[in-house]
């Protein structure tokens, strides 16, 4: 009786199963099972694969000296505008250059004075934020961190507050909101 039961049972769910479903889902398996494979078997002929070729030393060596930050000895002669169009091919980079440097008279640089030089993808980072005639705050912002970025001294809070009305905390700091967007005063 058992055996018979085990029957009815087993005749039951194979009416209840779809053999669509089924088939379809056993030719997406057998995909996957096929792309892992090749993922595998190129895995380890890679890894067995130690020389590199000299393009890739090529590539790998400009890597590495764009990650690195550049130095800049000043010449006579020389001001920021000039590095700038040196190092980046811009004049238009010469504020972020002062900004990185801590150079508070951009028109007074000294002779024999060493610069640091961010790579390009970072200037041209800083240089949009400071100029950036807007900006949408984002969680866990406040002022001072936003004057901070855009104005490099976060206490220039202040000329944020003003022009956007921003509300106040009963303990009279500003309140501002994650997704809301600032004017940025030029």
């Amino acid at each position: 009786m058992a055996k018979s039961g085990l029957v009815v049972q087993t005749r039951r769910y194979f009416k209840k199963f779809n053999w669509q479903e089924s088939y379809a889902s056993l030719v997406l398996g057998a995909i996957i099972v096929i792309i892992l494979g090749l993922l595998v078997a190129n895995y380890f002929t890679r890894r067995n694969q130690q020389q590199i070729d000299i393009g890739e030393q090529t590539t790998q060596a400009e890597q590495q000296a764009q990650q690195t930050p550049q130095e800049y000895k000043v010449a006579e002669g020389d001001s920021l505008s000039k590095i700038s169009e040196k190092t980046y091919g811009s004049q238009d980079f010469w504020p972020v250059l002062a900004r990185v440097n801590n150079i508070a008279n951009p028109n007074i640089i000294f002779v024999n004075s060493t610069l640091n030089l961010p790579q390009k993808a970072e200037v041209e980072s800083m240089r949009s934020e400071m100029t950036a005639t807007s900006y949408k705050v984002q969680e866990g912002d406040t002022l001072f961190s936003i004057a901070q970025k855009v104005y490099g001294d976060g206490s220039k809070w202040t000329v944020l507050d003003k022009p956007n009305g921003v509300g106040r905390l009963a303990n009279g700091n500003p309140l501002i909101f994650a997704g809301s967007t600032l004017v940025i005063p030029r």
